[in-house]
């Protein structure tokens, strides 16, 4: 619907109000106009008034000519009030106001003060729209306050997120938890074993995502991102896009039975590239939404899929979209992203199919994974020699700089998975110094040493094929031998760091959250918890401001859920206003 105006005389006043595209009673709200035109009060109707594009061209010098009083109605004053201060910096004598609009009451309740001309309205609308009548004294008929949303949003839906969600819900606090995969879980969902007691990571996780997306606190929003962020603190609207799935959620039973159909083999992101997987079909067997979903870069469109489900579940036309969430708090519970191994092309890594990352290896193993849990090579052969290199991209000036603090203690873990499914394996440690911090990680390290793991101080040059051509060389200098030696493997593991989310938000806020130089969002100050970033109710959970563990990344969920109900609280005392006198 294009925007509108209903001329009429308006004696220096100039009215907007925004027909959102998220607000029901769209119909009223045009019915509104035509009476209040037919009564001489010109109102324009605007589509989607916070956009920026828009804002700007409605409430522009040129528009502004000759008006005297400007009044907006919109969902939340708070999520246009910064844009209104920027467009009316070259008209400081204007008089405004800024209403809540929330439906076609608050419209004829705000005009009809403002211009004292209620008993020139026909009396039969205000019988539409629930008044009993247009002789209500103006205390009934004053603007409404813009009341701060309850509702919170969670940008991540891995561990950490899910706990913060979890924590929150418990507290009676609604949460919208967005996640761009198709699944919940985040990378923790991929790993075979944590650290340090190797207890089965998805045991662990999985009681967790299904309490989050059975909650009826809790609404999942899986194969979404939040595309924008605008408002300010206490009022802010997030657009969500989401991405087609082409299955529909709600009729979908996860039968798998468009899996057994479908004629496409494609590689399974999810197993890391080792596994192949069909075209359509749920991402692994544990994924919560349990939902099926098709890769449409790869659909051939056979129409197989359509026609084996029962329920007609298959939309292969399907359209991405976009919703509007009004918010009184952000979470940003995104993670890190794992450095590119195929950046470090001295380690051979993508040329030679015995490298593998860290999380390759966990695939590796998994019972899940691609091969059930068998520890074997590419070439089908159960690994007598194992070598796992520390700091791959960490601690390096040319990519990471900084320590990404969990990759000792993951390779400590899997070099004890190599000893449980090959006990007479060879494993080795290349590092540049072992760092084990945490409770009971010096415990696991002293562990793997009784094991017969291997430690060597030292950081290989490169990896090459071996002489036999079967088996990989790793060429190093150790501080305790003089000369460049080399160890011969069967298997190589990269412990890769990890680097700052994505900065793929578009952040429409006065002043956005800060990063550091690294790109992870700073904190506001490190006394009394890091859960708080630069900008008043926007926080931070695990990996998007610093490399973080399992176990530090829960913690802060809790506390950032208890912060976060603490400034509800804090908000909702605090009397908003709606307008300028």
């Amino acid at each position: 619907m294009t925007n509108r105006e209903n001329h009429a005389p308006t004696h220096g006043m100039r009215i907007l109000l925004c027909r959102c595209p998220e607000r029901h009673g769209r119909q009223d709200l045009d019915q509104t106009a035509e009476i209040l035109a037919g009564s001489g009060i010109s109102v324009r109707l605007v589509d989607a008034l916070c956009e920026r594009e828009t804002f700007s061209k409605e409430v522009s010098g040129t528009a502004l000519r000759d008006v005297e009083r400007l009044v907006i109605g919109a969902c939340s004053p708070f999520l246009i009030g910064d844009l209104l201060d920027q467009a009316l910096r070259d008209h400081p004598d204007l008089r405004w106001t800024l209403v809540d609009l929330k439906d076609a009451r608050d419209a004829v309740a705000l005009i009809g003060i403002l211009r004292s001309r209620l008993q020139a309205l026909d009396p039969a609308f205000f019988k539409t729209c629930g008044f009993p009548s247009a002789g209500l004294s103006y205390g009934a008929l004053r603007p409404l306050g813009a009341k701060a949303p309850r509702r919170v949003l969670v940008v991540g839906g891995g561990v950490g997120g899910c706990q913060a969600a979890l924590d929150l819900a418990g507290m009676g606090i609604p949460v919208t938890l967005v996640e761009t995969e198709d699944s919940l879980g985040g990378n923790m969902a991929r790993l075979d074993k944590t650290f340090p007691t190797l207890d089965c990571s998805i045991c662990i996780l999985g009681p967790r995502l299904v309490d989050a997306a059975s909650h009826p606190q809790i609404t999942v929003l899986a194969s979404s991102r939040v595309k924008r962020i605008s408002g300010r603190p206490g009022h802010f609207l997030a657009e969500i896009e989401h991405r087609p799935r082409y299955v529909d959620m709600n009729v979908c039973s996860g039968c798998g039975a468009c899996s057994d159909v479908c004629p496409v083999i494609v590689p399974s992101t999810w197993n890391a590239g080792l596994r192949p997987r069909k075209a359509v079909g749920i991402v692994f067997e544990q994924a919560v939404p349990l939902r099926a979903a098709i890769q449409k870069d790869y659909c051939i469109e056979c129409g197989l899929c359509e026609k084996a489900c029962e329920r007609k579940a298959i939309r292969l036309t399907e359209e991405p979209h976009v919703s509007r969430l009004h918010t009184a708090a952000v979470v940003l519970a995104e993670g890190a992203r794992l450095f590119k191994a195929s950046r470090l092309g001295s380690y051979g890594y993508g040329r030679f199919p015995e490298v593998l990352t860290n999380l390759e290896f966990e695939r590796l193993v998994c019972a899940t994974g691609p091969t059930q849990g068998a520890l074997i090579t590419p070439s089908g052969c159960r690994p007598r020699s194992v070598a796992f290199i520390q700091c791959a991209g960490s601690r390096n000036r040319r990519f990471l700089p900084y320590c990404s603090i969990t990759c000792c203690t993951a390779s400590i873990k899997e070099a004890m998975l190599v000893l449980e499914h090959e006990p007479e394996a060879a494993v080795t440690i290349f590092f540049n110094d072992i760092r084990t911090a945490g409770k009971s990680f010096e415990g696991l390290l002293l562990r793997a040493r009784e094991r017969g793991v291997r430690f060597i101080k030292a950081l290989p040059d490169r990896v090459e094929r071996a002489p036999d051509g079967k088996r990989l060389s790793v060429h190093y200098r150790a501080a305790s031998h003089p000369g460049i030696q080399s160890l011969e493997a069967d298997l190589v593991v990269l412990a890769v760091g990890v680097e700052p989310p994505n900065a793929d938000h578009l952040w429409v806020v006065r002043t956005p959250p800060r990063r550091d130089r690294y790109g992870f969002y700073e904190e506001a100050f490190y006394w009394g918890g890091q859960m708080y970033s630069t900008v008043p109710g926007i926080f931070l959970i695990g990996g998007c401001h610093g490399p973080r563990d399992i176990t530090q990344t829960v913690i802060e969920a809790s506390a950032a859920a208890a912060h976060v109900a603490k400034w509800l609280r804090r908000i909702s005392a605090s009397p908003s206003k709606g307008s300028q006198p």
